[in-house]
């Protein structure tokens, strides 16, 4: 059976009543918890703001930020790729006459031309090892390595870099000009041949002529060019120029040529099919 309350309790309860009505009245006529109320308002209008301006949407920015500069970096590394890609193409329609009067390709037929080229980028590369060390190498991945081998030309919107040495599907390794252990015939315009080794230095290469052969002048910044021998490079292709003239000994001298092409200069290179 359910309790009544006493007598204290009913009086605390009406004393309640009494009070929480003379409040509401107060409040009615006179108003004396509007501040109460405009502060509360005004609290909760600041908590809005506040949060939408320095919580919400700064974090919205960010994300918003994050996705805008992906897809800014994302477009400009294509344009740079389409850029350097029309630079090698550039280069080789440039130079077609020198290549179309070698085996490989046919004679002026531009559209012929560039579909022999085919289109790789850098995967892998020590610059650190290419800086300091006489090995030089790349490996470049292309789309396509079904009608690829092995001692194919490689060149950049500047010149020839090396030559493919090993392909894995279709990623290919590539020595450059200036590794030590690789060779080049290159002629300059006097009718002088010589095999240029690899420095094993950036951009060097150099060829050790004996003297006593036959009498010969040389000069810094005189320009070489491929020989065509060796049945790999193109007979004609500017290679680079006379860097350094270095006396061995009396009979025998050594030219360091700096190489035209900078394989630095572009993460893009055209493979010769």
């Amino acid at each position: 059976m359910a309790r009544l309350p006493d007598k204290s309790s009913r009086l605390l309860l009406i004393s309640t009543f009494i009070i929480c009505s003379l409040f509401l009245f107060a409040d009615f006529r006179f108003g004396i918890f509007k501040p109460v109320q405009n502060f509360y308002n005004s609290s909760s209008l600041f908590i809005q703001v506040f949060s939408r301006e320095y919580v919400v949407n700064p974090i919205f920015n960010s994300f918003s930020s994050i996705l805008i500069n992906k897809r800014s970096n994302d477009e400009n590394q294509r344009l740079k790729e389409e850029l350097n890609n029309l630079l090698i193409e550039n280069y080789v329609i440039s130079n077609r006459e020198i290549l179309n009067s070698n085996v490989f390709f046919d004679e002026f037929d531009i559209k012929n031309t560039l579909s022999k080229l085919l289109p790789a980028k850098v995967v892998d590369f020590d610059v650190n090892q290419y800086l300091c060390c006489d090995k030089h190498r790349m490996f470049l991945l292309t789309e396509s390595t079904r009608e690829l081998d092995s001692f194919k030309v490689v060149i950049n919107n500047e010149g020839i870099v090396g030559q493919t040495i090993k392909i894995n599907k279709s990623l290919v390794e590539v020595i450059l000009l200036s590794d030590k252990s690789h060779r080049l015939p290159i002629q300059n315009q006097s009718g002088f041949f010589c095999e240029a080794n690899g420095a094993g230095v950036p951009k060097k290469i150099f060829c050790d002529v004996d003297l006593t052969l036959d009498e010969k002048e040389f000069f810094l910044k005189q320009k070489f060019f491929s020989s065509g021998l060796g049945g790999i490079f193109p007979k004609g292709v500017e290679i680079g120029s006379i860097y350094e003239i270095l006396e061995l000994s009396q009979k025998e001298i050594r030219l360091t040529i700096e190489l035209k092409a900078d394989p630095l200069s572009s993460n893009f290179f055209g493979i010769i099919k």
